[in-house]
């Protein structure tokens, strides 16, 4: 390896502002899958659907929907709390964020 490299990628990571040189997908930027306690019903029609989710588990969660090709928005729901969604796409899971 040429002694060119480590100052190569320390320029790439200063312009980047440290960031992953390789990012990851769309799905796995998002946190792991949402607690059972934070109850989704998810309803699909053609091009999209609808997702209801809420907060039953007894403290304020943060979460988010994953779909096939993006994440959407962090929301911070209170106990007992309800949020319903509509989408474009396919839905994947609910994630914490």
């Amino acid at each position: 390896m040429s002694k060119a490299w480590p100052a190569a990628i320390a320029v790439a990571a200063m312009i980047g502002g440290g960031a992953p040189l390789v990012l990851a997908g769309t799905a796995s930027a998002a946190g792991g899958t949402a607690p059972a306690c934070v109850e989704r019903i998810v309803r699909t029609y053609p091009g999209g659907g609808t997702v209801d989710l809420t907060n039953n588990c007894g403290r304020t969660m943060r979460v988010q929907v994953v779909y096939q090709n993006s994440v959407g928005t962090c929301y911070a729901l209170a106990s007992g709390q309800h949020k319903g969604l509509s989408y474009e796409g396919v839905y994947v899971r609910t994630a914490v964020c």
